[in-house]
């Protein structure tokens, strides 16, 4: 009998503290176990808030957040020098604002710009900016990175592929936005130049030649887009040509078998490419 007992005291210790470990928040991402599990049920999985660092951060899409999440303060794939305790960072592609969330942890006194052409993602991005920061060193544009100043479609997603080069969620969502001409932004130093632009960059790349010398360090996601002449040649050439050494990824898995003929069903490549100068 008193083995018996022991057992079972045991056993509802042991239950008790996994539980409460599950609710602790991890010390690189700031969420805890419980709320990685529960933020994905069907209730929560969209436009709700979770914990994140003892502070609410609020979301459209619950994998998007988690997505992200692993990548950047589990992976840090934005990590970074810098000789300035308050660098100067451009995030084009900012979302809803986890890359300004890291950022921010990197180096608390940043100055940065925020990018986020999805009007209601652009909405969440300001929300969790004045929420957790809500000082004027982070500037919330809700416009699309682009060539010039002009007026574009653009196909939201909802999370994190919103695009103004094609509806590759195919949700059939779209509205009209207003670009800003990035070349503006490149008149100072940036220790930091984020583009996640879901394709643009193809277009946005190329106008910056000659621009990119104040940049000390550039992340550029490309995405290949199905059926249009593959130019991530011509980029690495540009980027050599400006002085920048790199450094490429696998963003994501496109293709299998390409040399069976697998057909990509959007990109026929996604890579992270890190730029940085010796």
């Amino acid at each position: 009998m008193r083995k018996l007992i022991n057992d079972l005291v045991s056993s509802n210790y042991h239950l008790l503290k996994n539980k409460f470990q599950e609710k602790i928040p991890h010390h690189k991402c700031g969420i805890s176990e419980f709320d990685r599990n529960r933020i994905l049920k069907p209730e929560f999985i969209t436009n709700n808030s979770v914990q994140l660092f003892g502070k609410p951060f609020h979301y459209s899409s619950a994998t998007a957040l988690l997505h992200s999440l692993d990548e950047l303060f589990l992976d840090e794939i934005y990590k970074f020098k810098s000789e300035s305790e308050s660098p100067y960072i451009i995030d084009c592609g900012a979302n809803m604002g986890l890359s300004v969330l890291y950022f921010k942890h990197l180096y608390p006194n940043a100055e940065i710009d925020a990018f986020e052409p999805d009007k209601n993602i652009c909405e969440i991005l300001q929300k969790n900016v004045d929420t957790i920061f809500g000082d004027q060193s982070i500037r919330v544009h809700d416009k699309a990175i682009w060539t010039k100043e002009t007026i574009l479609e653009f196909f939201s997603d909802g999370g994190l592929s919103g695009s103004m080069v094609a509806d590759f969620a195919n949700t059939k969502v779209s509205n009209k936005i207003q670009t800003v001409d990035l070349k503006k932004y490149l008149n100072r130093t940036v220790d930091f130049l984020k583009i996640d632009i879901e394709g643009a960059e193809n277009e946005v790349i190329f106008d910056l030649k000659s621009h990119l010398g104040t940049v000390k360090n550039l992340f550029l996601e490309y995405h290949g887009i199905k059926d249009t002449k593959q130019n991530l040649g011509d980029i690495l050439n540009l980027l050599k040509e400006e002085g920048f050494e790199y450094y490429i990824r696998l963003a994501g898995e496109t293709l299998r078998f390409p040399f069976l003929g697998e057909e990509p069903r959007v990109y026929n490549q996604q890579l992270n490419i890190l730029c940085y100068r010796k």
